[in-house]
């Protein structure tokens, strides 16, 4: 990591980086339009998701002022953070696990394992993740083919703090109505069972071929005991109120899910908003979260 990096990181736009979406709802546009350097720009627009950290080619985010990210840290981010709202539901899909890349002998394509963590939500909101006991995937290419699909799968009642982790192979779909932070492997690959006959392709003998019928995810309510989620790659930690020190060995994604905490690490400190992300990339880090507040802390390990 360069060492004039500063120790946090907060996204900046790109236009690669803004995904306008059928599905996408209207709380991102109000945001981006409410900011004093775009202020009216976004209005009306259908905005489903801002890569708020992202090395990927092609949607790759900004920092310090409009460099690329893979530049100013040196290297390309172990993972890819987004903010995603749903005004639509999302399609049925499945993501891969890591396999072999057939365009490079030895190397390895990342999957796409992920996290979720819910930042507010309509009273109805559902999501969708892992199939329902005693169905085989027989059964899912059946419902997929005719609309029935959704009633295959686990429903979650989505409040604001919710967090599931799904493993590469899981099933899923997130519903409408929902603002989320999502950490991913940074991998754009998703192979769709049925979107609602948004005339949008599907990939459904992939789907069939990569899900995994006994995959579950894993669900934290505030509350929970074990605040400590870790699947494959993806490792998630829910801090609630009071002082805590983390040293960080990789860089970092923080979310601001509630009230508003103060972040520091190494010569930096920043406020967190709810909703705010930020990228920590030298330790040690410090947060002071205040009564009821609740900030995620996560990371992506190779």
């Amino acid at each position: 990591m360069p060492a004039a990096v500063p120790a946090l990181l907060r996204p900046e736009l790109a236009p690669a980086t803004i995904k306008d979406t059928r599905w996408g709802g209207h709380r991102l546009a109000a945001r981006l339009s409410d900011e004093p350097t775009t202020r009216g720009a976004f209005a009306g627009r259908s905005i489903g998701e801002l890569w708020q950290f992202s090395t990927l080619p092609g949607s790759e985010s900004l920092a310090l002022g409009g460099r690329g990210l893979g530049d100013v840290l040196g290297r390309p981010l172990p993972f890819l953070a987004k903010l995603i709202d749903t005004a639509l539901p999302l399609s049925v899909q499945v993501h891969p696990e890591d396999r072999p890349d057939p365009a490079r002998p030895g190397a390895i394509l990342p999957g796409k394992e992920e996290a979720w963590i819910v930042l507010a939500a309509d009273p109805d909101a559902r999501l969708w993740a892992g199939v329902r006991p005693g169905v085989s995937r027989d059964d899912l290419a059946r419902a997929a083919a005719d609309g029935t699909i959704v009633a295959c799968l686990e429903e979650h009642v989505v409040t604001p703090g919710l967090v599931v982790l799904v493993p590469a192979g899981t099933v899923h779909a997130i519903g409408a109505g929902i603002l989320l932070a999502e950490i991913q492997q940074p991998s754009d690959c998703t192979y769709r069972l049925y979107d609602y006959d948004s005339g949008r392709p599907l990939h459904v003998e992939a789907a069939l071929a990569t899900l995994d019928v006994a995959a579950r995810p894993q669900v934290w309510r505030p509350g929970d005991a074990s605040p400590h989620l870790r699947g494959t790659h993806v490792e998630l930690e829910l801090l609630g109120p009071g002082e805590h020190r983390r040293a960080l060995a990789e860089p970092t994604l923080i979310v601001g899910t509630r009230g508003t905490a103060s972040v520091r690490a190494d010569d930096c400190e920043a406020k967190l908003d709810e909703t705010q992300l930020l990228l920590a990339v030298r330790g040690p880090l410090i947060l002071t979260i205040p009564e009821a507040g609740l900030v995620a802390v996560g990371r992506v390990h190779a």
